[in-house]
């Protein structure tokens, strides 16, 4: 199972979600990560890095020579006419091995990085989605409350031409109900541009439709005050990286050693005509060995210096994010209880002020209160509804959160 279908199967158990919901979230989060470019250059790192594995263990180049004697050395077989010369150059015993464990330490880095690509592009689209959901929910909220408006008018006017009621109060309703359409007309600015970000993000042209759900019943979860973050992959990838500086000095250590180089020679030589003897003529065959010694070896030893540095500088930036996470988690849990709260309140309010619109409604065709009233009972349970949208949308986003920094 790929990471990000772990990270959001954990996430759907989390939210405790309805099917539609999580079937919906989840093929959006797999188009995301099939399209999304960040995480396909991700990806290509990755691949990158695998590839230079194989490179990690080649030789040298082999040296190949040709000369040819302009003025021909005479010796004893005859005169040499022509030298060919092959050379292998062969790094320390160990040498090829230790490259290879530093380049394969460098892709399990690379793959670190590429499953937390993944997650954070999970949180992008999950928050975005549910930055969605709460536009829509506001948006059908104010459409609600127009068809009120729309409705109550009618009995306004009659009220008014019966005089019952005043002109001021058939006014007021023409401001809130012109409120109403900024409102409106502000949101669907703001979803126009979130669905832009949330394809993009998904990086498609504008498909698949994009399917809200219309209700996101509020999960209420137990979650631990002081979570463990050692498995979480932020960590575990500065991990990865001492890692690689260790086995960088154990590379570098291996290169402070002589290199060594095996060749040959091979000079023709040319049969001389004024004797003859056994050897006459017979070509040399020489096989070399020979060393190459790092003599000035300041660099090898600030390499050294400079890795100890690097793991101590790795330690200390992974001190400071894992910090980091915790204040995340906590700033994250304390949101989340306070958009429960509000939740919980907010129903609360929405519960009596239904009850008391029911009231002032009975109240006001007796004609014993003015529409005034029953006007700002509707606009406050308007408010209410806004704040519970946002309650709403803040619980799910600090889930959504609060699952990428507890779930390895």
């Amino acid at each position: 199972m790929r990471p990000l279908t772990i990270f959001f199967s954990t996430l759907s158990l989390l939210l405790s979600l309805s099917l539609t919901h999580a079937q919906t979230l989840e093929n959006y989060l797999k188009i995301a990560e099939e399209n999304n470019p960040e995480i396909q250059a991700f990806e290509l790192n990755y691949r990158l890095a695998q590839e230079k594995i194989e490179a990690s263990t080649s030789l040298s180049n082999l040296d190949l020579g040709f000369g040819y004697f302009v003025s021909e050395p005479e010796t004893r077989t005859g005169a040499q006419k022509s030298r060919f010369a092959v050379t292998q150059m062969l790094p320390w015993f160990g040498t090829l091995s230790a490259r290879k464990r530093y380049a394969t330490s460098l892709v399990e880095s690379e793959f670190i990085s590429f499953s937390i690509a993944k997650r954070k592009l999970a949180l992008s689209v999950a928050q975005s989605y549910y930055l969605l959901y709460g536009l829509q929910a506001k948006s059908h909220v104010i459409d609600e409350q127009i068809r009120w408006i729309g409705v109550n008018k009618e009995l306004l006017l009659k009220a008014v031409e019966a005089g019952t009621s005043s002109l001021s109060e058939l006014l007021r309703l023409e401001v809130q109900l012109n409120d109403l359409k900024q409102q409106k007309l502000t949101i669907d600015q703001q979803l126009t541009a979130e669905t832009k970000a949330f394809y993009n993000l998904l990086n498609t042209d504008g498909s698949p439709e994009l399917v809200i759900v219309q209700e996101l019943p509020l999960p209420f979860i137990d979650l631990p005050e002081t979570p463990d973050f050692s498995a979480h992959p932020e960590l575990l990838k500065f991990d990865s990286w001492y890692v690689s500086i260790t086995e960088a000095e154990e590379l570098n250590q291996k290169d402070k050693r002589p290199n060594l180089a095996l060749g040959m020679d091979y000079i023709t030589v040319q049969e001389r005509l004024d004797q003859s003897f056994e050897d006459n003529g017979k070509d040399i065959f020489m096989p070399r060995l020979s060393l190459s010694i790092p003599v000035f070896s300041k660099k090898y030893t600030s390499a050294s210096v400079q890795n100890n540095i690097k793991k101590e500088q790795i330690e200390a930036k992974k001190d400071q994010r894992l910090n980091d996470l915790e204040n995340l988690y906590a700033r994250a849990l304390a949101q989340l209880n306070a958009a429960r709260l509000g939740f919980e309140l907010q129903g609360e309010s929405l519960e009596h002020l239904h009850e008391t619109e029911m009231l002032y409604r009975t109240r006001y065709m007796a004609g014993n209160i003015d529409f005034e009233t029953l006007l700002d009972v509707q606009e406050l349970r308007l408010n209410v509804q806004m704040r519970r949208i946002e309650a709403t949308v803040q619980c799910y986003q600090q889930y959504a959160l609060i699952n990428y920094l507890i779930n390895p």
